[in-house]
């Protein structure tokens, strides 16, 4: 069974449900589309099963526009959460649910608004009808443990501390959730041989892209995780191309910082050995303000007057939610050129690094959208 409903700019928490989709009700849902994600699994418990249904909707829209910005590869991605988020969303289904007092289960597919994410992203996002010019990178996270290594079974927080990772730079990875179509495709042992059946059967669930399996196995004299990373691309049976390195523990550190720390190091890795966007001049200077939000329409706003600023080279959002953003800008020539020439477009910069605020003066500038 699936069900459709409309994504209303109310809260997820809302428990009235509308029984029309906001993609009509002819049809199924069009996958081809990339601002369709499919297949966003989710299996939440909570105090009562309204709960549940509440904080799996959330949690899966969050997890499919991580998806879909993965998928139109920015050279940066944003966070975006709360209201800003249930902006951007057209409509979702839901499929093979299952509830019980304290849990919901069940699979969802998000439409997102083409618009919408190009005005969040600029030039970075394609159109509707554009394909996608780059295709994600699939990480299979294998921890090894002596004689056992772990894929998809849990606990794995090897794999946890990928699916949590901070979202940023250049680098569009997706880190499957190990649904049945996912431990289908490829299980452990064959992730770490690379068999090339098991490679393409999971590269296909997710765009063909490459697939990076990441082994980690722990040491505790000294303490340390040795990471081995090899890339699998399915249309190639070759040799792949693989690294490795070492991240060693700090004093005081738990398992789950190493381990976020080695995440961290091996996408640094990853990235150096991609195309990555060349280094800006040495005569750029970057900053990164905060500045208040009401709505989605603030930071368009505060955009297009940032792109009236000769002084600026770019700016890409950081993070939106309801009551505030993050933008980091590049600009050239000294921080104090850069105040006077914003002041020119009503923009105030205050503050220091690494504490910058903006704040726009006068009515909104209008700007191309």
């Amino acid at each position: 069974m699936v069900w459709r409903y409309k994504w209303g700019t109310a809260c997820l928490a809302a428990l009235t449900l509308f029984a029309v989709s906001a993609w009509g009700q002819g049809g199924g849902t069009d996958t081809a589309d990339p601002y369709t994600v499919a297949d966003i699994h989710v299996d939440v418990t909570a105090t009562d099963a309204l709960a549940a249904r509440d904080k799996a909707r959330a949690d899966g829209a969050q997890r499919a526009f991580e998806t879909l910005i993965s998928r139109l590869s920015p050279s940066h991605v944003p966070h975006v959460s709360g209201e800003a988020l249930n902006n951007l969303v057209a409509g979702f289904e839901v499929a093979n649910e299952r509830t019980s007092p304290v849990r919901y289960e069940a699979d969802f597919t998000f439409r997102f608004r083409p618009n919408a994410v190009r005005r969040l992203l600029g030039e970075a996002a394609p159109a509707a009808t554009e394909p996608t010019s780059r295709k994600p990178i699939i990480v299979l996270p294998v921890l090894r443990s002596g004689d056992r290594e772990t894929l998809w079974d849990d606990p794995n927080p090897w794999r946890d501390a990928w699916a949590n990772r901070e979202r940023s730079g250049s680098v569009p990875l997706i880190v499957p959730t190990g649904d049945l179509a996912d431990v289908a495709s490829i299980d452990a042992p064959a992730a770490v041989r690379g068999i090339p059946g098991n490679i393409k059967a999971i590269s296909g669930r997710y765009q063909g892209g490459d697939v990076l399996v990441v082994v980690a196995t722990p040491g505790s004299e000294p303490r340390r995780i040795d990471v081995s990373a090899t890339r699998y691309s399915p249309t190639n049976s070759g040799e792949a191309p693989g690294t490795t390195l070492t991240t060693a523990g700090k004093p005081g550190e738990s398992d789950a910082q190493l381990m976020n720390r080695a995440v961290a190091d091996t996408v640094t890795q990853l990235a150096q050995g991609l195309k990555a966007p060349p280094p800006a001049p040495s005569s750029t200077k970057s900053l990164t303000a905060h500045f208040r939000a009401n709505s989605f329409a603030d930071w368009i706003a505060l955009r297009n007057r940032l792109a009236a600023v000769s002084e600026i080279r770019s700016s890409e959002l950081v993070s939106l939610d309801r009551y505030a953003g993050r933008v980091a800008i590049r600009y050239q020539g000294a921080p104090e050129d850069l105040r006077k020439a914003l002041q020119q477009h009503d923009l105030d910069l205050t503050g220091s690094d690494p504490d910058w605020a903006l704040e726009a003066r006068g009515p909104p500038v209008a700007g191309k959208h």
